[in-house]
Parts: C-alpha cells; sequence; structure tokens
C-alpha cells in the first residue's frame, strides 16, 4: 500500500506518471491512496484479481472506506483531524 498526500505541484504527477510507475514495478501493490490537502476527498485505487485498477473516492468529513489489504477502516474525519481549510 501506498498514500501520497497531493499538493497543488505534484497531483498531476502523482496520478499519472508516478502511478503509472508504481504498477509497472511494483506487481504486489494492492493499495494506491491519493489523500487531498485542499478538501475531506480520498482517491483510493484498488487492484483487482484480475490486474485491472478499481477507483473509489470518499468526500467529505462524515465518510469512510476500508483498505481490506490491511484490514483497516478509515474515517476521513480521523484523516483529516486538526486540519482547517480554506
Amino acid at each position: 500500500m501506498i498514500v501520497e498526500v497531493l499538493s497543488d505541484s505534484t497531483a498531476e504527477f502523482d496520478r499519472g506518471t508516478k502511478f503509472m510507475r508504481y504498477r509497472s514495478f511494483n506487481p504486489t501493490l494492492s493499495d494506491y491512496i491519493l489523500v487531498s490537502q485542499d478538501e475531506a476527498h480520498v482517491e483510493h485505487y484498488i487492484r483487482q484479481a484480475n490486474g485491472d485498477w478499481l477507483l473509489r473516492e470518499c468526500y467529505g468529513t462524515e465518510k469512510s472506506f476500508r483498505i481490506d489489504s490491511i484490514q483497516c477502516s478509515l474515517n476521513l474525519a480521523d484523516v483529516y483531524d486538526r486540519v482547517e481549510f480554506d
């Protein structure tokens, strides 16, 4: 599993070229999670059994998501604890 915190200057690279490299060079990667720093928003890419990737997105601090590969659930309220948005 890899978790990235997105910034304005790297978000496009993190979603594109960097994710492509991770997928190509690490066949055991099961989850790629991108966390926005501008809003309560998480993009969770999950490798499927056939090698395809499924995207699940969560918006808002009232939402939660599950990372099955490590048997963990995360609330966005906890992920963004003490974060103040503009």
